[in-house]
Parts: C-alpha cells; sequence; structure tokens
C-alpha cells in the first residue's frame, strides 16, 4: 500500500516562535482516495515543527507500507530519506554530540523502524498547501 504525508506549516522562518502546522494523510483505499487530517500548535523552530508534524502523522500507522512525505521543508525532505543512517550513530555528529532535534529525529523513526516503513519523499508545494493554509487559519490558536 502507498501512503503519501501532507505536511505544512503556517510560518517558515527558523526563528523558534509559535507556529501552527496540519498534515494530511492520504491512502487509495477500494479505489477511493482517503484522508485523514492532523493540527497542532507548538512553540519550535521550522524543522522542529515539520518533525513534529509528521511524527503524529506516523503515530497513526499500524502496519508496514510504502509512504511518502511532502512538505516545503527541503531539510526535512531530505534527511528523512537517511533516517536509518542517523539512528545507526544514535542521532550524534562525527564529534559525537547530538544533532539539533535529535528527540524530534527519534520520534519519527520509532515508527519508521517498528514498522518497517518505505520512505520517500518531494519537497516543494502540494496539493493540499492552501486547504492546509485555510484549515490552520480556521483552527486559530487551538
Amino acid at each position: 500500500m502507498k501512503v503519501n504525508i501532507y505536511l505544512e506549516t503556517d510560518k517558515q522562518c527558523q526563528a523558534c516562535i509559535q507556529r501552527k502546522y496540519g498534515y494530511v494523510i492520504e491512502i487509495m483505499y477500494h479505489g477511493q482516495i482517503v484522508t485523514r487530517e492532523g493540527f497542532g500548535c507548538v512553540v519550535s523552530t521550522y524543522h522542529q515543527c515539520n518533525l513534529q508534524a509528521l511524527a503524529e502523522a506516523l503515530a497513526r500507522f499500524h502496519s508496514s507500507c510504502e509512504i511518502c512525505i511532502h512538505t516545503k521543508d527541503t531539510f526535512v525532505a531530505s534527511r528523512v530519506l537517511r533516517i536509518s543512517d542517523l539512528a545507526a550513530v544514535d542521532f550524534k555528529d562525527t564529534k559525537g554530540n547530538e544533532i539539533k532535534n535529535a528527540d524530534e529525529w527519534r520520534k519519527v523513526y520509532e515508527p519508521v523502524n517498528r514498522l518497517k516503513l518505505e520512505v520517500s519523499s518531494s519537497a516543494g508545494t502540494h496539493s493540499y498547501s492552501q486547504w492546509l493554509q485555510e484549515e490552520m487559519i480556521k483552527h486559530g490558536d487551538s
């Protein structure tokens, strides 16, 4: 089964500020597209926020499948492809220090590893970008 996860945040600056995020999980089920979505608000950096949204989306998975992660965050999109390599060195850099957002990366890695998910990614604007932006506005400060 192939599943798409679409991530969106309300702000793309790198500062640690309050942000809204949303995600859509999309699958083809018996010939029809089925979606589930989630929204949240967190004080974080841009990458942390995307990782938070991704971890929440992945926490909803219960079986092995092929997933493609769609996000404007090119850093997360490229690094998620190497998540097994990051986990192999316990999310540490070459000097033995934890990488930035190590806890968030661990939360993403746990279901990827446990369910043996096959991960691919696509960076840039996606088909749910505008809808997620509109929904984040509707959700206000919740």
